[in-house]
């Protein structure tokens, strides 16, 4: 894993905008969180974190998720929880923001990481997922909106 960020960075890539709300380092390295803000058709490429726990809550506008083949939608006040190793993506229907908590913690360096290196789906997407591995996250398929429902 990369050198974690401090709580309170931002980074805006790939259409999203995201703030580091708990590092491992505040942790003991069991939990990590960020917040984020994106609008319509926004989401990221299917992936899985095969360590990490991962849940979402949803804070504004509503999200379309995939998980492991079923999908399903969640607004204002919902929260969803993805285990391990699940297969996922989800896309914004509805301008949204939501927190994303993951156990262990590490994601929430991801995104100022590629931002830094100013890197774009698709057309970076070798060195992105080269990235990912090194945050727990398998890039594994496209976004929602390519994949379908």
């Amino acid at each position: 894993m990369q050198t974690p960020v401090a709580p309170g960075t931002q980074a805006d890539w790939n259409g999203t905008h995201y703030e580091a709300l708990l590092t491992p380092r505040e942790t003991g390295g069991k939990f990590g969180a960020f917040a984020s803000d994106a609008g319509p058709g926004d989401g990221p490429p299917r992936h899985r974190h095969p360590k990490s726990d991962e849940v979402f809550v949803i804070l504004q506008g509503r999200l379309r998720f995939w998980c492991a083949g079923e999908t399903s939608e969640r607004s204002a006040g919902d929260v969803f929880y993805i285990p391990a190793g699940v297969e996922h993506t989800f896309l914004v229907v509805e301008r949204a923001r939501w927190i994303a908590i993951l156990s262990p913690g590490g994601l929430e360096s991801f995104f100022p990481t590629v931002a830094a290196q100013e890197l774009e789906i698709p057309r970076d997407l070798a060195a992105i997922k080269a990235i990912a591995a090194k945050f727990d996250m398998e890039i594994t398929g496209p976004p929602l909106i390519a994949a379908g429902p």
